[in-house]
């Protein structure tokens, strides 16, 4: 992608994912994702304390412009709750409207970053979206793989309050 194509393009919300298989991107531009443990999710989380279903992701209307944004709710569609929660900037919701440099934490130890791809360089993106290192049972070891430093690091505060 050259530089001209990167911004001539609307601006996407990027969520970039940091568990067992190390960080990785997911560029929201459809109208619906599941999100979880689970292998038929659309968005796969590796960590046991994730639950099979532990959140919805849905494209809403934007009131106040033209476009389109996101919302998170816990749990799945049958309006099953996740086990360990779901947590953005700190506080434990049932919902949230997603917005840029959202913390999201899913259970204890799994963590999601709202980023724009208009912030992110084009080689920071292509490396995010690369697919994680697995194998039929999951993670490979040593799969944690390293990334910009224009990203967030591990140590951001993620606690709940």
């Amino acid at each position: 992608m050259n530089a001209f194509a990167a911004q001539s393009s609307p601006a996407h919300l990027v969520l970039i994912f940091t568990d067992r298989v190390g960080r990785r991107g997911v560029v929201l531009d459809k109208i619906y994702y599941s999100v979880g443990r689970a292998p038929s999710n659309h968005i796969r989380l590796y960590d046991p304390c994730v639950s099979r279903e532990h959140a919805l992701i849905i494209r809403i209307p934007e009131e106040n412009r033209a476009g389109y944004g996101y919302m998170i709710f816990d749990g799945n569609s049958g309006s099953r709750r996740s086990t360990n929660g779901l947590f953005v900037n700190g506080k434990a919701v049932l919902s949230h409207r997603l917005q840029l440099f959202d913390k999201i934490r899913f259970g204890p130890n799994v963590t999601a970053i709202v980023e724009s791809t208009d912030r992110l360089s084009p080689e920071t993106l292509a490396a995010l979206l690369q697919p994680p290192a697995l194998d039929k049972n999951g993670p490979l070891e040593g799969s944690q793989r390293e990334t910009s430093k224009e990203l967030p690091r591990e140590n951001d505060d993620f606690t709940a309050a």
